[in-house]
């Protein structure tokens, strides 16, 4: 049973987005949110498997919301539903690191392949998405995809690759930053996957592109 979490400051659309998820036997909803911090909270103390979260709540907005979220708890899948279809929102919520993005008006048949999708790691953007973004993609050099993954990293991942960077080694990371050996060499793996690198060399050369950006 995939436990979900729904972030949306409009009462009616939580109530009425609960009802239809509530038709599908592998759903089980197991909270509501209605702000982007409380988001966040919930997401740590409910832990659920998908959050289906809005762009447009109170205070902390559901872009930040999804990178905090994704930086603490990157298992969490994040499908976000929104009114918004401008390229740049879309844009950062696929550098907040989300799963899927559709629109409000989407057909109760597109949030169930969405759903689908997401939850068979499989990423789902709305048709109507999907022309800007592949013009985007188009246009995209080297240094602009470099900072988009760059963007996924965690704060302290960006620091420990700054330092690799640097030419500090294991041990004086591990110093510098007032963790265990084994700590950076789990970041230092996480960073590596997420940048699609492998080696300490790759990473030098990709910092070259964000330097030039």
């Amino acid at each position: 049973m995939i436990q979900v979490l729904i972030a949306d400051d409009h009462a009616l659309f939580r109530h009425g987005l609960r009802s239809l998820l509530e038709t599908l036997d592998y759903l089980e909803v197991i909270g509501e949110s209605d702000d982007g911090q409380s988001t966040i909270d919930l997401a740590a103390s409910l832990q659920p498997d998908l959050i289906l979260m809005d762009i447009e709540m109170p205070g902390c907005n559901g872009l930040e919301a999804a990178r905090k979220i994704k930086a603490r708890f990157p298992r969490t899948k994040i499908l976000i539903i929104s009114m918004h279809t401008d390229r740049s929102f879309v844009r950062q919520a696929v550098q907040a690191g989300i799963e899927g993005y559709i629109v409000k008006g989407a057909s109760f048949h597109e949030l169930r392949l969405a759903l689908e999708s997401v939850i068979n790691n499989i990423p789902f953007l709305s048709p109507i998405l999907l022309g800007p973004v592949l013009n985007d993609y188009k246009n995209l050099t080297p240094e602009d995809e470099a900072n988009a993954r760059f963007e996924k990293l965690t704060s302290r991942e960006k620091q420990i690759f700054k330092l690799i960077v640097e030419g500090q080694g294991r041990q004086e990371i591990a110093n510098q930053l007032f963790i265990s050996p084994k700590t950076v060499d789990r970041h230092k793996i996480n960073l590596k996957e997420k940048l699609s690198l492998t080696s300490e060399l790759q990473l030098k050369n990709f910092a070259k592109l964000l330097n030039n950006k």
